[in-house]
C-alpha cells in the first residue's frame, strides 16, 4: 500500500485548533470572590447545597477529559462546582488519587495551580498531557515520529533486519505474552516505542506514549476494556501503527483544542504513595484546597484495568497492584477487609491534612462499597476517617450516579449513588514571618511596607528576628500573598511562599535579586519622563482595600503604570490621556497581556526572520510614513536611517495588527531618539553638535524586541501563580477635562471604585517635545500638528502671549477656584510683573492659572465618576521658579488639595515619600520630593 492511500491523516491542521467537543460550551461556574465568603460556613453551605449534583444532561467529556480511557473518573463539572467554591485563585489545590487529572486540568482552567499524586503511572501521564500545552519543538518532534512510522508502515512487512532486533528490546517482559498480543502488534507496538524514545521534547514524549497507551487494549487479545479475558482475533499487518496514528493526531487535536483554556496553567504531577510523602518534597501546610475521589472499597482493579498499558510503558503492573488502596482482587486474594481498607485511607488522609492549610477545605467524592456481603457508607467512612485525621465535617451531600458511569467490575457496577464529603482543617491563630525584599528600601517604602501589612493582616506587626510577623487568624494568610515590598511569608508550621510581587520581578523559585526591577512585565516597555515607579502604586491598591474586580481609574494614564498595576492586581482598569503616544503605550503595555502567547510568538518569530533576512540594499522607500510627515523626518534623520524604519514599519505592518501592532511599534519608537540627530539626552528640542551619518536602527529595535519578549515570556511561565482574576483593561486617547472622555470609557457615574493617578506636574515636563519624534514617525503628526496638542495638554508651558493676556485677565474674576488659589496667583502676577525675568517666568501666572482651572475640571470629573465612599490618591510634588535669583515655591500639592475640597473630597491624609538624593543611585530620574494625597468622596 503506498502512503498516499493510506486513511491517515497528516499534523498539518494540529495548530490552531479551537473550540471543543462540546462546541465551546464549556461549563461556568459561579466562583466564591473573596476569603470573607470563603470563611462563611453557613453561606458556603447555602450555595453548595442549591447545586444540582447530579449533571444528569451535561457534556463530561468535553476538550482532553475523554483524551484516554480511565476507569470510575469523576465528572468534571464536581470537582468544577468545588474548585469555585472551596478556593481563590492563585490557590493550590490537590488530587492525591489524581487518575487521569481531572481535578488539574478544572483547577487549572479556573486560574488555580494544581498538584497531582497517584501511584499508577498511566494516571499521572494522562494528567500530564491533559494539562499540556503543545510549543513549537514538540509538534516538530510529533510531525517527525509521524512520518518516521508512516514510513515504516509504507515498508512492512519488510522492515530491514537491523531495525527488527533493535525495536526487540522494547518488547516487554509480559507473562504469557503469546496469549495476549499477536506477534504483529507487539512487532509494531515495540517499533512505536523505541521511536517513542528517541523523542527529546518530553511533552512530546507524554504525548506519544498516551497515543499509544490508547490503542494498547485494542490491539491487543483483550476481550475489551472492561473484560480481563483472553479472545484471540486477527490484527492485520501495519494496523497497529495505523491505529497509532489515528490515536496520536485524536491526542494532539484534544491538546490543541484545550490549549486556550489552560494557556497560563501550573500543574505537577508526581507517581507516588500518598500514604508516604516526604515533607521535603510535599511541605506541611502548603495546600489550599484538596478535591479528590479516593478509591472505592472492593470496587475497582486499576492495576488489572491498565495491567498491559503500564507493561508497554515499562513499569511492571504487580507493583501497583500490592499498593493499590480498595483493590478488589487484593481483597480475594489476601482476604483484606472493610478494616485494612479503612487504615489504608487514614494513612491518606493523615497526609491529607498535613498538607492543608488551616482553616481549609477538603472535599471527598466516594460511593457505598460492599465487604463480605456487608455494605459500608462511603460517605460515612470518609467522614470518620477524616475526623481521626484532625479533620472537622462541614457538609455532606448524596448525588445520583448514572448507570453508564458505574464500575466494570460487578462489585462496583450495583453503586447507584456517591456522597460529596466537605471537610475542613480546623481554623487557629498563625504567626506569619513577613520577609523583606532583599533589596534596599527607601524610608517612606518600608513605612507603606509596614501599613500594607497591618492593612492586610488586619492587625499589627511586630519586629522578630530582623523580619516583620503578624498574628492572625488563618483567614488573613491568603491576602499577604499580595504584599508589594515584602519577598515572602512563611508561617512557623509551614514552608516560605514569595509573594505575588517578588514572583513578578524575579520568578518562581526561592532565590533573591539585590536590586529592585522596575521594570518587571511590560513596565520597561517605553521609556517615559515622569512616570511613578510600579512597586509604589502596587502598595497604594493595597493600601485602598480593593475588592477583585474593583475598577480603578487614571485620568492622566501617561505610559500606562496604574493601568498594569491595576490589570495585574486583580482590578478593572481605566484610563485615558490627551498624548496619542502616552495612550499607544498604556494601550500596548497592558493589552499585549491579553493577547494568546501563540498568536504573539508566531507572530513575532516571522518578524524575527524577517529581520534575519534584511536585505543588504534596503529600498529606498518612505511609503510607511505619513505624507505630509516626510520633510520634517528627512531633516531629523540620516537617510539611510529613514530607510531602515521604513523597513522595519513595513514588516511590523505585514505580521500585525491591532494591539499587537501597537506593541512593536512603540519598541520601535523607543529606540527612535537613539537614531536621530535630537541629542537623546535632553527634553527639548536641540540637535547633535556631531551630527550622525547612520545608525544601527534594526539592530537596536532586534535587542529590544528581544528584550521584551523575553520578559513577556517569563510573565507567561508565572501568570498561573496569580491570587488574581485578569480584567481586560480600557484605554483611549482623550481628554479628562472632558465629560465625554469618560463615558467613552465606559465610565459613568457612581461607577468607579479606585483612583489612582500622577498628573502633569504644573509646567515641569515638555512631554510632546520629548516624545515629538515618536509622534512624527508612528502617527505622521508634524510640527503644526503637535504645537496645538503641546499648547492643550494639562500642565503645558506653551502659552500665546495672546493666551496669556486673557488668562492674566481672568485673574482679577470670579472663575470659581477657591480663594487660597487666586490669592496665590495673583501674589504670584503681581511679583513677576515687578522683576526683571524673561518670557517664561512672564507666562508663568497665566500657565498657572490655566493648570488649576483644567485640574479642576478633572477633579469634577472624577468626583462624578466616584462610588460614594470611596478614595481616590493623588501622587503631586510642588516644584519652584526664580524670580531676580531668588527660588518662589509652587506649593502644588496644597492648592491641589484646595481644588479638590471644592469639588466635594475630602483630604483624609498625606503620605510624603521623600528620598534623598544618595538614595538615588540605582534609579534616573525617580521621585524626590512628593506627597500622596488621600482623597475620599463622603
Amino acid at each position: 500500500m503506498q502512503i498516499s492511500q493510506l486513511p491517515i491523516p497528516f499534523l498539518a491542521e494540529w495548530v490552531g485548533l479551537e473550540g471543543s467537543k462540546s462546541d465551546g460550551r464549556l461549563p461556568a461556574y459561579r466562583e466564591v470572590d473573596s476569603v470573607t465568603h470563603l470563611f462563611n460556613i453557613e453561606e458556603l453551605k447555602t450555595r453548595l447545597h442549591s447545586i444540582n449534583w447530579d449533571f444528569t444532561n451535561e457534556d463530561t467529556s468535553y476538550l482532553t477529559h475523554d483524551v484516554h480511557p480511565y476507569p470510575s473518573k469523576f465528572i468534571p463539572q464536581i470537582p468544577g462546582h468545588l474548585i469555585a467554591n472551596l478556593s481563590l485563585r492563585g490557590d493550590l489545590v490537590l488530587d492525591p488519587f489524581c487518575g487521569s487529572g481531572t481535578t488539574a486540568f478544572e483547577a487549572v482552567r479556573m486560574g488555580r495551580r494544581a498538584l497531582c499524586i497517584d501511584a499508577n503511572l498511566v494516571g499521572i501521564l494522562v494528567g500530564q498531557v491533559k494539562t499540556s500545552r503543545l510549543d513549537k519543538p514538540a509538534l516538530q518532534a510529533l510531525r517527525a515520529l509521524h512520518s518516521t512510522l508512516l514510513l515504516h508502515l509504507s515498508h512492512l512487512p519488510k522492515l530491514p533486519e537491523k531495525l527488527v532486533e533493535q525495536v526487540q528490546q522494547f518488547v516487554p517482559p509480559i507473562p504469557n505474552i503469546d496469549k495476549w498480543f499477536s506477534i504483529e502488534s507487539r512487532g509494531e507496538l515495540a517499533l512505536i516505542r523505541s521511536s517513542i524514545q528517541g523523542l527529546e521534547s518530553k511533552t512530546a514524549k507524554d504525548i506519544a506514549c498516551v497515543a499509544m497507551s490508547k490503542i494498547v487494549t485494542r490491539v491487543s487479545f483483550q476481550d475489551s476494556e472492561t473484560r480481563y479475558a483472553s479472545k484471540p482475533k486477527k490484527i492485520e499487518v501495519g494496523e497497529t501503527i495505523k491505529m497509532f496514528l489515528n490515536a496520536l493526531e485524536e491526542v494532539v487535536s484534544d491538546v490543541a483544542r484545550s490549549a486556550p483554556e489552560l494557556t497560563y496553567g501550573v500543574a505537577r504531577f508526581e507517581c507516588c504513595d500518598t500514604r508516604n510523602l516526604p515533607e521535603e518534597e510535599f511541605p506541611s501546610e502548603s495546600v489550599d484546597l484538596v478535591v479528590t475521589s479516593p478509591p472505592y472499597g472492593n470496587a475497582n482493579d486499576y492495576h488489572l484495568y491498565h495491567r498491559f498499558r503500564l507493561f508497554w510503558l515499562g513499569v511492571d503492573p504487580r507493583l501497583l497492584a500490592g499498593m493499590e488502596i480498595g483493590s478488589h482482587l487484593r481483597h480475594q486474594k489476601e482476604s483484606t477487609g472493610y478494616s485494612s481498607y479503612r487504615d489504608e485511607l487514614l494513612s491518606c488522609t493523615k497526609q491529607i491534612s498535613r498538607l492543608l492549610r488551616p482553616g481549609r477545605f477538603a472535599a471527598f467524592v466516594i460511593g457505598d462499597f460492599l465487604y463480605d456481603g456487608v455494605e459500608y457508607s462511603g460517605g460515612e467512612t470518609v467522614a470518620s476517617v477524616g475526623q481521626d485525621a484532625g479533620l472537622d465535617v462541614v457538609t455532606m451531600i448524596n448525588r445520583k450516579v448514572h448507570g453508564t458511569k458505574r464500575s466494570f467490575l460487578p462489585a462496583g457496577r450495583r453503586l447507584t449513588q456517591e456522597s460529596v464529603v466537605i471537610m475542613r482543617k480546623p481554623e487557629r491563630q498563625l504567626l506569619i514571618n513577613i520577609h523583606a525584599m532583599p533589596y534596599r528600601l527607601w524610608p517612606y517604602e518600608d513605612t507603606l511596607r509596614m501599613r500594607e501589612i497591618e492593612k492586610l493582616a488586619a492587625t499589627n506587626a511586630v519586629t522578630k528576628d530582623n523580619h516583620l510577623a503578624v498574628s492572625v487568624d488563618c483567614r488573613h494568610y491568603a491576602p499577604l500573598r499580595r504584599l508589594a515590598f515584602s519577598h515572602s511569608i512563611k508561617e512557623e508550621q509551614g514552608a516560605p511562599e514569595k509573594t505575588w510581587q517578588a514572583i513578578l520581578e524575579n520568578g518562581i523559585g526561592l532565590s533573591e535579586a539585590s536590586r529592585k526591577d522596575p521594570k518587571y512585565v511590560t513596565h520597561g516597555l517605553h521609556q517615559y519622563k515622569g512616570k511613578f515607579y510600579p512597586q509604589l502604586a502596587k502598595s497604594l491598591i493595597n493600601l485602598a482595600g480593593l475588592q477583585d474586580g474593583a475598577r480603578i481609574l487614571d485620568p492622566f494614564c501617561g505610559s500606562g503604570t496604574t493601568l498594569l498595576e491595576g490589570y495585574l492586581n486583580g482590578l478593572a482598569s481605566y484610563g485615558c490621556d490627551l498624548n496619542p503616544l502616552a495612550a499607544k503605550i498604556a494601550r500596548a503595555k497592558v493589552g499585549i497581556l491579553e493577547l494568546n502567547p501563540a498568536l504573539v510568538t508566531e507572530s513575532i518569530d516571522t518578524l524575527v526572520e524577517k529581520l534575519k533576512g534584511v536585505p543588504s540594499e534596503l529600498p529606498i522607500e518612505t511609503n510607511q510614513f505619513a505624507i505630509q510627515a516626510i520633510d520634517e523626518i528627512l531633516s531629523w534623520f540620516p537617510q539611510p536611517v529613514v530607510w531602515k524604519l521604513n523597513w522595519v514599519l513595513r514588516a511590523i505592518r505585514s505580521v500585525s495588527a491591532g494591539i499587537l501592532q501597537d506593541f512593536l511599534e512603540v519598541i520601535l519608537s523607543d529606540i527612535i531618539r537613539e537614531v536621530s540627530q535630537q541629542e537623546p539626552d535632553d527634553l527639548r528640542i536641540r540637535r547633535r553638535k556631531q551630527p550622525i551619518q547612520d545608525a544601527d536602527a534594526l539592530g537596536l529595535f532586534y535587542q529590544r524586541l528581544m528584550t521584551m519578549y523575553d520578559r513577556l515570556v517569563s510573565f507567561w511561565s508565572i501568570r498561573g501563580y496569580s491570587p488574581y482574576r485578569f480584567w481586560k483593561p480600557t484605554t483611549i486617547a482623550a481628554d479628562a477635562r472632558q465629560r465625554a472622555s469618560f463615558e467613552a470609557m465606559g465610565v459613568g457615574r457612581d461607577s468607579i471604585d479606585f483612583v489612582l493617578t500622577s498628573p502633569p506636574y504644573a509646567t515641569a515636563l515638555p512631554y510632546i517635545d520629548t516624545d515629538r519624534l515618536s509622534l512624527l514617525i508612528l502617527l505622521g503628526m508634524t510640527a503644526t500638528d503637535r504645537r496645538p496638542l503641546e499648547q492643550h495638554l494639562t500642565g503645558s508651558r506653551e502659552i500665546t502671549v495672546s493666551e496669556r493676556m486673557l488668562f492674566e485677565a481672568e485673574l482679577n474674576r470670579d472663575n470659581g477656584l477657591p480663594g487660597n488659589v487666586l490669592t496665590f496667583l495673583r501674589d504670584l502676577y503681581t511679583t513677576i510683573a515687578q522683576a526683571d525675568v524673561g518670557f517664561r517666568r512672564k507666562n508663568m501666572p497665566a500657565l498657572l492659572l490655566r493648570f488649576f482651572l483644567d485640574m479642576k475640571k478633572v477633579l469634577e470629573n472624577v468626583y462624578w465618576a466616584m462610588k460614594p465612599h470611596t478614595l481616590a490618591i493623588v501622587v503631586l510634588g510642588d516644584n519652584t521658579t526664580n524670580v531676580n535669583g531668588r527660588p518662589v515655591v509652587i506649593p502644588t500639592t496644597k492648592l491641589v488639595e484646595d481644588l479638590a475640597r471644592s469639588v466635594g473630597l475630602e483630604l483624609l491624609e498625606e503620605i510624603p515619600i521623600t528620598v534623598t538624593t544618595e538614595d538615588l543611585f540605582h534609579i534616573k530620574n525617580a521621585i524626590k520630593h512628593n506627597l500622596v494625597l488621600v482623597f475620599h468622596k463622603v
